[in-house]
C-alpha cells in the first residue's frame, strides 16, 4: 500500500513538474517574440543610455516590465507609440497621488555652459550632470512629458517641467523619466510643498538660481505646529501636523514653498 502511494506520489509530483515546464516555456516564448517586435522598431544603436547591453536586452526588459520606453532617448514619433500598444500594459492608477515636480528653475536658474546635443534630459544629465548650476535642477527636455501618455505633464514658458492635476492619475510613469529624481508622487490633497531639493550648501548654486532653497530655516521658525524640519538639508513637511495656514509660504524668501 505504502509502495502504491509513493508511487502515485512521485507520478503526480512529475506530472506537475512537465505542466510547469511546459507552461514557463510557452511564455518565454511569448516573450520572446513580443521582445522581437519591440526591438524592430528601437532604433538598434546601442548606446547603452537605457541602462542595458544593448537593444535587444532594453527590448526584453520592456516586455518584463522592468523599463519604460522613456529610457530611449532616440525613441520618438510613431514608433515610440507602437511600442505601447504593443506592450498593452495596464498602468496603476492612483487617484490619491498626484505628480509633483521639485523644481521650479528653469529660466531662473543658470546655464553653467552651452549644451549641444540631443534634446533629452537623460543625454543632457550625461555631461557634467547638465547644463544648469544646480544638480538639482529640472533640464527642461521633457523626458517626463514624453512619458505621460495622459498629457499631464508639460514644459512651461520658463523651461521647467509642470503638472496638471487635474489629469494626472498618479501611474508614476514619469517618476523613472526623470534622471535627477525631481518628480515625486505626492497625496493629491496636499496643500503645500517644497519645490526645490537643493540641500547643497555650496553658495555657487544660490548665486544662480533666483529660486533655490537657502535653507534659511524661516519656515521651520514660522510654522506654529512645528510641521516642518530641516532633513537632510531641505524642508520637510509633515502632513498629519500641518493646519494649512499658509504661515511658511509668506515667509519663504525664495518661494521655495509653494501651495499645491
Amino acid at each position: 500500500m505504502v509502495k502504491i502511494i509513493i508511487y502515485a506520489a512521485t507520478v503526480i509530483v512529475l506530472l506537475l513538474l512537465i505542466i510547469a515546464i511546459v507552461v514557463i516555456a510557452n511564455r518565454n516564448k511569448k516573450l520572446d517574440k513580443t521582445s522581437e517586435v519591440i526591438y524592430e522598431l528601437l532604433p538598434n544603436l546601442n548606446c547603452k543610455r537605457c541602462g542595458r547591453v544593448d537593444c535587444k536586452q532594453f527590448a526584453s526588459d520592456l516586455v518584463k516590465g522592468k523599463s519604460s520606453p522613456s529610457k530611449c532617448p532616440y525613441l520618438k514619433g510613431k514608433n515610440y507609440l507602437k511600442i505601447r500598444q504593443v506592450l498593452k500594459r495596464e498602468r496603476k492608477v492612483h487617484f490619491d497621488t498626484v505628480a509633483f515636480v521639485r523644481c521650479k528653475g528653469g529660466v531662473d536658474c543658470n546655464n553653467k555652459f552651452e549644451y549641444v546635443g540631443d534634446n533629452t534630459c537623460a543625454s543632457k544629465n550625461l555631461v557634467h550632470n547638465g547644463d544648469k548650476y544646480c544638480p538639482f535642477a529640472c533640464l527642461g527636455c521633457g523626458d517626463c512629458v514624453k512619458s505621460c501618455i495622459y498629457d499631464a505633464i508639460s514644459i512651461s514658458p520658463k523651461g521647467c517641467a509642470i503638472v496638471d492635476k487635474d489629469k494626472c492619475v498618479g501611474c508614476g510613469e514619469c517618476v523613472g523619466a526623470c534622471p535627477n529624481k525631481l518628480i515625486e508622487l505626492i497625496p493629491s490633497k496636499k496643500f503645500v510643498e517644497v519645490v526645490c531639493l537643493n540641500s547643497s550648501n555650496d553658495s555657487v548654486v544660490t548665486r544662480n538660481c533666483k529660486v533655490s532653497c537657502t535653507h534659511c530655516e524661516a519656515c521651520v521658525v514660522a510654522c506654529p505646529t512645528r510641521a516642518i524640519k530641516m532633513i537632510g538639508g531641505i524642508p520637510k513637511i509633515d502632513t498629519s501636523k500641518c493646519i494649512k495656514c499658509g504661515k511658511c509660504v509668506a515667509a519663504c524668501p525664495e518661494h521655495v514653498i509653494s501651495r499645491i
